[in-house]
């Protein structure tokens, strides 16, 4: 009898004991994620439809608990290629990233920063000479800036992208 009751107290104490061991936290929208490229990508090939790979860098914590594993893979999809063009416009290339994989098994979608994107100030000294060089020059100003050409994007395995969680996600964490 004895046997029984303490077996029967240890079966009520994990009981209790289980909901504590099991945590649900908030993955909050704008929480950044540290991706590296797991395949190459390039505005000179790239066309819509092409898959790039990605995985984690760093893992993603809430409170000190790992919400997304380090080495969690992602997979993105080129939904647009500008190609680099004359004036010096640099060549885009716009993905649309699949939801991420949480530790709980949950997916949150990922989105790119807006804020504090660095556009490239190349393009604006390229249209700034070309409109200085139509001011100073006239028409031989505005030929003189079409031959200054953009930069393609290239990006090769190992080379690091920081997107973010695009939505408040709820994960249950261990």
């Amino acid at each position: 009898m004895r046997f029984g009751s303490g077996l029967m107290a240890l079966v009520f104490g994990l009981v209790l004991a289980a909901p504590a061991l099991a945590a649900d936290l908030i993955l909050k929208k704008g929480t950044d994620v540290q991706l590296e490229f797991a395949s190459s990508l390039s505005s000179k090939t790239a066309k819509p439809g092409d898959k790039v790979n990605f995985k984690v860098v760093k893992p993603v914590q809430v409170d000190g608990k790992t919400v997304i594993a380090d080495g969690t893979p992602v997979t993105g999809t080129v939904e647009k290629v500008d190609k680099r063009g004359r004036y010096g416009v640099n060549a885009h290339i716009q993905l649309k990233l699949a939801p991420i994989r949480t530790v709980s098994g949950k997916r949150a979608p990922l989105g790119f920063h807006t804020k504090g994107q660095d556009v490239s100030s190349k393009t604006g000294e390229a249209a700034g000479a070309t409109v200085g060089g139509a001011v100073l020059l006239g028409p031989i100003g505005l030929v003189g800036g079409y031959f200054i050409v953009g930069k393609n994007v290239n990006a090769k395995p190992g080379d690091k992208m920081t997107v973010d969680i695009d939505k408040d996600t709820v994960v249950r964490v261990p």
